[in-house]
């Protein structure tokens, strides 16, 4: 029997293992350009400081550690350029309930200058994206870009370094201060993370988290 060449390439790739019980577990190794395993939407606001209007990009890629918060952002979007620009940061952490306002805004970029990549996916301008969401702007407590009312977790930040790579950047910034919907809140200082519903994007579906399983040995509420 004649073996096709997809079908040789798709068995060397793939790789037998057992686990601990003997069951059998194939892998198969996945060559993707992107890979969003799982990650809470952020609503990144910023300012343009020559027209002083605001901005809102959506992001899916970020981590905290300590007092930095990391992001990858690509270099086409109007928030980069504004970064560039100088504008301090706001990121609004949206929970399930806002999936249809992001939605709203996903396909949208607040830059008159759309790349070719972008018009090539179907972006178009928004002048302001506030308003098709449905969104309020609040004025930031700390930093000079705004906040949105409807998220449940605001996070003002300064940023402190960029990274270029070949088609984004790695922006890491210092958190300022943190502002908390009193609805999640579990006491003055805490959050009651059984009533925070993040919203995530995962593999380009957008879900959100579950019943909660179990607590790590230094849990703490938030």
């Amino acid at each position: 029997m004649q073996i096709e060449k997809k079908d040789l390439e798709s068995i060397i790739t793939k790789k037998v293992h057992k686990n601990f019980q003997g069951v059998v577990i194939m892998f198969k190794k996945l060559e993707k350009n992107g890979f969003y395993y799982g990650f809470p939407v952020l609503l990144m606001t910023t300012k343009d400081k020559e027209t002083g209007k605001s901005n809102i990009t959506p992001l899916s890629s970020s981590f905290v550690l300590g007092k930095s918060i990391v992001v990858g952002i690509g270099f086409g979007n109007k928030g980069f350029k504004n970064i560039e620009g100088g504008s301090d940061v706001t990121f609004n952490v949206p929970d399930e309930n806002l999936y249809e306002s992001v939605k709203k805004i996903e396909k949208f970029t607040g830059d008159t200058e759309i790349s070719e990549v972008k018009q090539n996916l179907g972006y178009t301008y928004c002048e302001d994206k506030f308003k098709i969401a449905g969104f309020t702007e609040l004025a930031g407590e700390i930093v000079n870009s705004v906040r949105i009312k409807e998220c449940p977790i605001h996070i003002e930040a300064k940023v402190t370094d960029i990274q270029k790579k070949d088609w984004f950047a790695i922006v890491t910034c210092e958190i300022q201060g943190i502002f908390v919907d009193e609805k999640i809140m579990k006491d003055d200082s805490h959050i009651d993370t059984q009533k925070w519903k993040p919203l995530i994007y995962k593999f380009r579906e957008y879900t959100s988290t579950g019943d909660r399983l179990g607590l790590n040995f230094n849990f703490q509420e938030v």
